[in-house]
């Protein structure tokens, strides 16, 4: 308590303190990492003694400290005569270590709950703006799962190459493992990933798995998880495929007795308390999947119909998840709802929506805050009352603070790759720009918020800004819907072609709902396109803004952070930024089949372009490439949606 009052009169002294202390030249170096910038003294470790520190600092005089360590908030002062104020990352109550109490001040900060000095909002802060990447930092250090030491502050360089990241997928379709597996390797890290047949899924003209089933093999994905944990600290993990076996999966199985989800759900929530772990999940989609257990258009047409009629909403103590599934097959004014499909699929549909629910409510409820992040994506989301909402309203009343639910669930694996590198590597400062009149409204008729809320809650989700002043800040150009469509396509490509001119880190993401404006002007353009840190137009807007900026964010806080960056790196980015330019704009918007087509959107001609161009690999550093080939061009499921090809660097 005494600390928590000293700290709060800290706000009052050191706004008097800091302008007499800022007045040193910016951004400088001195031994072991320790860093003076405007008046600051960063990367003093905690539990640093006065006598080490100025033993290490031979540029250092004198420190004011008092206590038994060098606190944040003490003054040093150089040969010069120059104060700094010093700043230890996680020190918020100023007493030289990282404890309990620091962890709880960072939580209060993040939700504006607590005034803290001007040097504790530094120490909670890795990057120019606090977030809860910078919280769950904290709190795992004093929980002694991650260790403060190697996150270097402010200079935020690092070497995490080679470090690996156990993943999980969704499914085996080509946007949860080709571009997941891309990104990871484009930002040094080692993907440790099941054999495919663990987590594939087989519709009804497929081949089942070695086990016979036609979903992902929980079991052995279970034995897997536990066979890794000794290598591995950073984990991005499907809860769909987990307790049921991919996203197919988890809309069709509806056993009541859960015995197997809850022994896979103990050990996750277990492992969550261990290592840092992204869990990603979705609120089951209003329909079926047609071509999956005898399942066809015409029952998809019926169930998504009866899906969409709201429901009676539920709030407070009258909000449980038995309220929600008796209100399942009434409508608002209590009348059953009528449905053209058999009372058999019904009571199957309905079973499936159960357990979902219920299996995220006992992780939720017995995870508590030892989630690092969590996020859900709605499943063929809609902004009106359906079946969805009251579900969608108690995940939220009962999830972490760290949860954020997007109107989509294809971006969230690769957004669990980019959360992991902000961790590892600090916050992504980015700048977002948008073309067009579009960016206050919602984007599609899957969105539930205006676009600009969409962007910046995928942007902070992963650890990012959205409005820096950083000059080196990450661009994310976005195109949204216009009246003038053409010319805001224009301008966007404009500012792209001198941004990447001129070695500026850009992301570009098409909103605008139309295939073919936007990659027209970007392909006729006579700019570096390889330059570019990410790009996508997949699916719904919800998809290409995670998938895009995921992309982005991880290769740039890789490229600008990272102490080194390796060719096999160079050869993965290249590889994931051909897959989302040939895939979100060849084959996704015009259904081309062969790899060599050379038309305006064809594979050949976006291949062309990358070619033509070289590639960032630190700042201020480009290198020319190896010709960019592809091959072996086939569809997993088969359907044209899911079409993958290989790609040679």
């Amino acid at each position: 308590m005494k600390r928590l009052i000293c700290l709060l009169m800290c706000v009052f002294m050191f706004a008097s303190v800091l302008p007499a202390c800022a007045k040193t030249p910016e951004g400088q170096t001195h031994s072991s990492g320790i860093f003076t910038c405007n008046g600051f003294l960063y990367n003093v470790l905690e539990q640093t003694t006065k006598e080490y520190f100025l033993q290490t600092q031979p540029d250092f005089v004198s420190v004011n400290s008092t206590g038994d360590y060098i606190a944040t908030g003490d003054i040093a002062t150089d040969a010069a005569g120059n104060e700094y104020v010093v700043v230890i990352y996680g020190d918020l109550n100023c007493d030289g270590k990282i404890e309990a109490v620091d962890y709880m001040l960072s939580k209060r900060f993040v939700l504006d709950t607590v005034q803290l000095s001007a040097a504790a909002q530094e120490a909670a802060k890795s990057g120019d703006a606090k977030s809860a990447v910078d919280y769950m930092r904290i709190k795992r250090h004093v929980l002694k799962t991650f260790d403060l030491s190697t996150v270097p502050h402010r200079i935020l360089t690092a070497d995490n190459n080679g470090e690996k990241i156990a993943y999980i997928p969704l499914d085996n379709r080509p946007v949860n493992k080709d571009r997941v597996q891309y990104l990871a390797a484009a930002a040094g890290f080692e993907l440790l990933i099941p054999e495919e047949d663990l987590y594939r899924t087989a519709l009804d003209n497929m081949t089942p798995n070695k086990n016979g089933t036609t979903y992902g093999d929980r079991e052995a994905l279970l034995a897997w998880l536990k066979s890794v944990e000794s290598t591995c600290d950073y984990y991005v993990i499907s809860l769909d495929q987990m307790f049921s076996g991919g996203l197919v999966g988890s809309r069709w199985l509806s056993n009541t007795d859960l015995s197997l989800e809850t022994e896979i759900a103990d050990y996750l929530i277990d492992l969550a308390k261990r290592k840092h772990v992204v869990y990603f999940d979705t609120v089951m989609r209003l329909a079926s999947t047609v071509g999956y257990q005898g399942y066809d258009i015409n029952d998809y047409n019926a169930l998504r119909s009866y899906a969409s009629i709201a429901r009676k909403q539920l709030s407070g103590s009258s909000l449980t998840v038995s309220n929600i599934v008796s209100g399942y097959r009434y409508g608002t004014n209590g009348q059953t709802l009528r449905v053209n499909v058999s009372s058999s699929k019904l009571n199957q549909y309905l079973a499936s929506r159960e357990r979902k629910l219920r299996l995220i409510d006992y992780l939720l409820k017995n995870a508590s805050e030892d989630i690092e992040r969590l996020y859900v994506g709605v499943d063929d989301s809609s902004p009106q009352i359906t079946i969805q909402t009251n579900e969608i309203n108690y995940i939220r009343s009962i999830a972490p603070e760290n949860f954020s639910l997007f109107a989509g669930a294809d971006e969230l694996g690769l957004m669990g790759i980019a959360a992991v590198t902000a961790v590892c590597y600090g916050q992504a400062n980015c700048q977002v720009t948008y073309f067009g009149e579009g960016k206050d409204y919602a984007a599609d008729s899957f969105d539930i918020e205006t676009l600009s809320a969409n962007v910046e809650k995928h942007l902070t989700s992963i650890g990012a800004t959205v409005e820096s002043t950083d000059p080196n800040a990450l661009q994310v150009l976005v195109l949204t819907q216009s009246s003038s469509l053409s010319s805001n396509a224009s301008k966007l490509v404009a500012q792209m072609k001198k941004n990447l001119d001129a070695g500026i880190p850009t992301c570009v993401v098409d909103a605008s709902n139309n295939w073919g404006v936007l990659p027209q002007a970007m392909l006729a353009a006579d700019c570096n396109l390889a330059r570019l840190m990410g790009y996508s137009h997949w699916n719904t807007v919800g998809n290409a803004i995670g998938i895009g900026t995921s992309t982005a964010v991880a290769r740039y806080l890789y490229l600008y952070h990272s102490e080194s960056v390796t060719k096999s790196s160079n050869e993965a980015f290249l590889k994931s930024l051909t897959f989302s330019l040939v895939k979100d704009i060849s084959y996704r918007w015009k259904g081309i089949s062969s790899l060599t087509d050379s038309s305006t959107y064809g594979p050949a001609t976006i291949v062309a372009k990358l070619n033509s161009s070289d590639i960032q690999i630190g700042r201020g550093k480009f290198v020319s490439h190896n010709n960019i080939r592809l091959s072996n061009f086939r569809y997993p499921w088969n359907r044209t949606f899911e079409a993958t090809f290989d790609i040679t660097v």
